[in-house]
């Protein structure tokens, strides 16, 4: 693996010579036509190319065609292309859409290594085409039908590919292992670093990518997921409800308002919900194949669209995930009636606070000797809530009474009267005169941590705690048992507790 010795300008020489006279040379264009040209089929790809020693800035270069980059390439020495095809044109390993050939990169190989290498046939891997980079060789192995290089192709890509490298390592050649699936090399008809005239000539033939991962002892399949014995049978999702009207709705809006970038993605979403809706395949595929041609996608896009596509795993596709692969977003009809977002969540926050007091006050009313700690238990909501609105109820408690009493004051005369014949006078307004509690010892009160002995000190000397009211309460009961009702202690009115 040592690097060469000798005149390098005379050993390029009679490596070029070897080569000649041994194969066949290949002209740039039709080798990139072989490599790339399904690059150039599509609108939606640039070629991706690159000058190292161009100033910062310029270095990418992007070409719609193959002749514009080896114009620019003919007569540089640092041009170097990307032989796949990349999600925006942006030469990125995460990016790679596809692939139609595997780079095999050797350097340092002289005239006598290279012979040894041809003689020994490629030591069982003869490539497509031989490149003569100059230092090194580069072995393409070019590929029938181009790879989609999903997440798993990419994993078993570069098996194969590092796979190679420790062939040619083991029979002494400095196969370059910093290389990978993704990476640029030596645009051929470019210049060496010599300059020399960077040439490719025909060895073998196209193959299958299962062909070359069996030679290397790879199994081109995609994994699947392991099932291990004795664990419990997961039942599938149930599928979310999605309605025919939806799909229609879909078809229509596609052709309108796809853009370029999102025309693949969108028909993959069309399948997704076809599936969702419970459309049959045979409708699902007639409704791609007719927006593929209103949108000028290849068939082959449209038919893999809607190949690669779980139906189990699209019925739990998200609506934000659709709108994504869309590029635009549904039209979604408001419920708030006019509201903005913020009034709309006000509102809402209202109304909930709305029924809680209802449910806790309503508690009241049937219990009236109900406790923060039973309201908690007999509602199930938190003591929080139950407190805060425990103490809306007592403190506005003194302002009923007074009315209550004023309107049930003819009924009260009496009662009081027949109370003095017997010796007892019942007051008036007992409770009436009782003054604002300061909230349940040891709760929350009106919302806040407070109420008890601490607070209590610190609080109004001319309030007393609801313990002290809930005994006079159930005393005042006591002894006069004919003033209260099995609703409230004050009456049956019920007009006058709600105001």
């Amino acid at each position: 693996m040592g690097r060469m010795a000798g005149n390098p300008w005379q050993d390029a020489k009679r490596k070029t010579e070897y080569l000649q006279a041994r194969y066949a040379s290949v002209s740039p264009c039709r080798f990139y036509d072989e490599i790339l040209g399904h690059i150039e089929d599509e609108p939606d790809f640039q070629l991706c190319a690159m000058h190292a020693q161009a100033k910062k800035g310029q270095r990418m270069r992007r070409y719609d065609d193959v002749m514009g980059m080896l114009l620019d390439a003919g007569a540089r020495r640092d041009a170097y292309v990307y032989p796949a095809v990349y999600y925006h044109s942006y030469a990125l390993e995460a990016l790679m859409q596809s692939t139609s050939c595997l780079y095999i990169d050797l350097d340092h190989v002289a005239a006598k290594q290279l012979r040894r290498l041809c003689d020994a046939d490629f030591f069982g891997h003869r490539p497509t085409y031989l490149v003569n980079s100059g230092n090194g060789v580069h072995l393409v192995y070019v590929l029938q039908e181009p790879v989609q290089t999903y997440d798993w192709a990419k994993r078993l890509l570069k098996r194969i590919h590092r796979a190679l490298l420790k062939v040619f390592r083991q029979h002494r050649f400095d196969a370059d292992l910093t290389t990978g699936i993704s990476h640029a090399y030596r645009i051929v008809g470019s210049l060496t670093k010599l300059g020399q005239a960077c040439r490719a000539y025909c060895v073998g033939a196209h193959m299958t990518i299962a062909a070359l991962a069996q030679s290397v002892g790879v199994t081109w399949a995609r994994p699947q997921k392991a099932i291990h014995p004795g664990t419990k049978s997961v039942h599938p999702a149930v599928a979310p409800h999605a309605k025919r009207g939806f799909y229609a709705y879909l078809v229509e809006k596609i052709a309108e308002r796809t853009q370029e970038g999102h025309r693949y993605t969108a028909l993959f979403a069309l399948t997704c919900v076809g599936y969702k809706c419970g459309m049959a395949l045979e409708a699902i595929s007639e409704d791609v194949m007719h927006l593929a041609a209103v949108l000028g996608l290849p068939q082959r896009e449209a038919k893999h669209a809607l190949e690669v596509c779980d139906p189990e795993k699209a019925r739990t596709v998200r609506a934000t995930t659709l709108e994504d692969w869309l590029g635009w977003s549904f039209d979604r009809k408001t419920k708030r009636n006019g509201r903005t977002r913020k009034e709309h969540l006000a509102k809402v926050a209202a109304d909930r606070t709305a029924a809680s007091r209802r449910r806790v006050w309503a508690c009241l009313r049937e219990a009236s000797m109900a406790t923060i700690s039973e309201l908690v238990r007999k509602l199930s909501i938190t003591r929080r809530t139950a407190a805060k609105y425990f103490h809306e109820w007592m403190d506005r408690l003194p302002d009923r009474v007074p009315a209550q009493m004023a309107a049930s004051e003819p009924v009260a005369s009496a009662r009081t009267a027949m109370a003095s014949d017997a010796g007892i006078a019942a007051p008036a307004s007992f409770i009436a005169y009782i003054p604002a509690p300061w909230g349940e010892l040891g709760s929350v009160c009106a919302g806040r941590a407070g109420g008890n002995r601490a607070g209590a000190r610190s609080s109004s000397p001319d309030s007393i705690t609801s313990t002290f009211l809930l005994l006079c309460r159930w005393l005042y009961a006591k002894l006069y048992p004919e003033t209260s009702t099995s609703i409230s202690h004050y009456g049956k009115d019920e007009e006058a507790w709600q105001t």
